[in-house]
């Protein structure tokens, strides 16, 4: 318990020390702001010649909508960006060795740092999100709350199964690049699936459609999705664990 304590330490640590805390917090905050704003400004921003009647009278529900689906479009570059170099980078710099040498374990060592992870895109969207529901308020009106609150988790939960897959690859390689490019391909390939009938019911790409919907005023359960991907988080986990303890350091 007390070297995982210490890992968790290290890890936090180093998200504070290379600002990707302070990054991943201001891209969900900008977005956040940004989606309502442009909502309620973007007849503003049209020129009218041509337009008239194009763009509707936008909503508090089309605001949420809208933030959430940047969260899963911009969340899921940063996720494959932030975590791509979690594992491969410390191979590649030799540090890796250095924290395995001492009585920490390689499962944990992985461990700590999704969870590092989890944390830190926890926070970012927490923050977009009450930037983003208080400017909703403001323009447009309350987009309700609770609703808006389950979309967000569905969204955090995305992003860690996002953020899983790209830390498994990230074990496979010592290329940070060669980590995130497959990390990129799968995620897409799943977010595919979710198009295609009886996969949509149990693919995790389904999860921001969940999410769209809940920030819509839906109040739909997709059991499927959620349990696929709650089961795939620790399994990405589990085979990159065995993958990288073959590995030479």
């Amino acid at each position: 318990m007390s070297s995982m304590l210490a890992l968790l330490r290290k890890e936090f640590k180093g998200q504070w020390r290379t600002h990707r805390l302070l990054i991943v917090a201001a891209v969900f905050f900008v977005f956040g702001l940004g989606t309502p704003l442009l909502l309620k400004y973007l007849h503003a921003l049209v020129p009218s010649e041509g337009f008239t009647g194009v763009l509707p009278q936008f909503t508090a529900a089309d605001s949420a909508k809208g933030y959430v689906d940047t969260l899963g479009q911009v969340g899921l570059i940063a996720a494959i960006l932030v975590a791509m170099g979690s594992v491969a980078a410390e191979r590649e710099s030799g540090t890796a060795a250095m924290i395995l040498a001492k009585p920490a374990g390689s499962g944990r060592f992985i461990i700590a740092k999704l969870a590092a992870l989890a944390v830190t895109f926890g926070l970012g969207i927490a923050i977009g999100a009450v930037g983003c529901y208080a400017y909703t308020v403001v323009l447009f009106g309350s987009p309700g709350g609770f609703n808006f609150l389950v979309a967000n988790l569905i969204g955090w939960l995305y992003l860690l199964f996002c953020l899983s897959v790209t830390v498994m690859y990230s074990c496979f390689f010592k290329s940070q690049l060669a980590a995130g490019g497959l990390a990129l391909v799968t995620l897409v390939a799943i977010a595919g699936t979710a198009g295609l009938p009886v996969l949509r019911d149990y693919s995790p790409g389904a999860l921001m459609a969940l999410s769209q919907t809940w920030s819509s005023g839906g109040d739909a359960i997709a059991w499927g999705p959620l349990a696929v991907a709650i089961a795939l988080i620790p399994a990405t986990i589990f085979i990159g664990w065995q993958v990288f303890r073959r590995k030479e350091l």
